[in-house]
């Protein structure tokens, strides 16, 4: 068991093909040496087909402790297999006509073995090579988006951190603030330039993300949850509700910050009332843990409203986009909340994330985590 999760069905199925191949091979042979009566002429026979078998079986567990991923692993094995089938399907064709011929075909099973264990060979090699020039491929074009990805975030909560931290800092320059709103605004300007910093110190935490190469561990979503809703009241007028859990421990990282401002300040920010208010909600299932951030602000168009969130599709709302990529790579999901409500009424996003243990030490891999419907 632990032998077929570490390699995949990948280097097994190639592995079993030449054992398969091998096995035939020597009781073919055999048999051969004991109708003959000696062992010389089957003996170099089954080195002929034998060895190239036994190298397929080889080249299986070779296959099996490579860096490469489960997928790329099947790409190699069903080349091997594809070459099993070619190789032996034109010896075999070959064979067919001369038997339409009427001509004598000598002992077809050897020549068909050479074929099948050499044409195995060739395709676990070829798929191999093909395997790895897509996986760095694949690798290159992830990092490529992960990059643009980050930049295009920083760039965003940056820009929304560094408008508080402006709009407050001109306000401590007038000269008929009150000394205690400018200590308030002084400490919404630490705040944010805090929470600047930090989200610098994660970009390559984010970036890994986008990847698909980060470790993921049991995050609280709700301190999360209430944290971002602090850091909103304190920057704006917004008045933020919560309702949340003791815990909610859900797969993630330190992106899951990101998530939620995003969201959050989405709400905010698209709000044109005196007095926008923006509700936040953890709820825990068995499986998933669900966030719904709703607002009362002009929400979405009447017939326009989507169900889905697509990661990186292009469109207005930056915040939805960035939330929508991290929440994929967590293996949730983000969705507009169909909840009758019209254009007026305000919108509401749901997010679902796989529950984590909170005492589930372990880190977690993209391909490890489980995620519940």
């Amino acid at each position: 068991m632990d032998t077929h999760r570490r390699w995949g069905m990948g280097p097994l199925v190639v592995a079993s093909a030449g054992a398969v191949l091998a096995a035939t091979a020597l009781v073919h042979h055999a048999a051969e040496a004991a109708t003959l009566g000696s062992l010389r002429a089957p003996m170099l026979a089954l080195l002929v087909d034998g060895v190239p078998a036994v190298a397929l079986v080889y080249a299986g567990y070779r296959l099996g402790r490579t860096d490469l991923d489960a997928e790329y692993r099947r790409m190699a094995a069903v080349w091997s297999l594809g070459g099993v089938v070619v190789f032996t399907g034109a010896v075999g064709l070959t064979i067919g006509v001369r038997l339409l011929e009427d001509r004598v075909v000598t002992e077809p099973a050897f020549t068909l073995l050479v074929a099948a264990s050499f044409g195995g060979l060739a395709g676990v090699v070829a798929g191999y090579y093909r395997a790895r020039a897509v996986a760095d491929a694949t690798r290159a074009q992830r990092a490529s988006d992960a990059l643009a990805f980050v930049n295009g975030l920083v760039r965003h909560d940056l820009r929304n951190d560094m408008q508080v931290i402006r709009a407050y800092a001109g306000e401590i320059e007038d000269a008929d603030v009150a000394g205690e709103d400018v200590a308030d605004h002084a400490a919404v300007v630490r705040e944010k330039t805090e929470e600047a910093f930090e989200r610098i110190e994660t970009a390559g935490s984010l970036a890994k993300t986008v990847a698909g190469e980060a470790e993921y561990e049991p995050v609280d979503l709700a301190a999360v949850a209430d944290e971002a809703a602090a850091s909103i009241e304190a920057a704006t007028a917004a008045t933020v509700r919560t309702d949340l859990p003791e815990r909610a421990p859900v797969v993630a990282n330190a992106g899951l910050r990101s998530v939620v401002d995003n969201l959050v300040e989405n709400a905010v920010e698209h709000n044109d009332s005196d007095d926008p208010h923006v509700s936040l909600t953890v709820e825990r299932d068995e499986d998933v843990v669900r966030l719904t951030v709703s607002d009362d602000g002009p929400g979405f168009a009447p017939g326009e409203r989507p169900t889905v969130y697509r990661p990186g599709a292009e469109s207005e709302g930056g915040g939805l986009r960035i939330a929508a990529t991290l929440v994929d790579r967590y293996g949730g999901d983000l969705r507009i909340a169909d909840d009758g409500r019209g254009g007026d009424d305000g919108a509401t996003v749901v997010v679902t994330l796989p529950r984590a243990d909170a005492d589930d030490a372990a880190a977690l891999r993209p391909d490890q985590r489980a995620v519940g419907g």
